[in-house]
């Protein structure tokens, strides 16, 4: 078994690699929707709607966040495995 290992480790940098980049997706997305959703419980605190506005900017949040996991997972890929595909023509 032990022969089976990769000795200088370089699967084990490419798994961890792709593990943080995806954790750090998981965090912007987290962060986004408690950041808003923090702005709508201030603004609704002002205001007196706070569940309201916490709910509104919860969601803002989430599909702020989606939206720039889509741009990062999906169009910046099909934009770089275009644009290498056009360089080879």
């Amino acid at each position: 078994m032990s022969g089976e290992r990769d000795p200088d480790g370089a699967r084990d940098r490419d798994v961890m690699r792709a593990s943080s980049q995806f954790l750090g997706h998981g965090t912007a997305l987290a962060a986004s929707v408690a950041l808003f959703g923090w702005a709508g419980f201030e603004i609704g605190k002002r205001i007196g709607a706070e569940s309201l506005l916490t709910l509104t900017g919860m969601f803002i949040g989430g599909a702020a966040g989606f939206y720039s996991l889509y741009l990062k997972l999906v169009i910046r890929p099909r934009l770089e495995q275009g644009g290498e595909e056009n360089d080879e023509d």
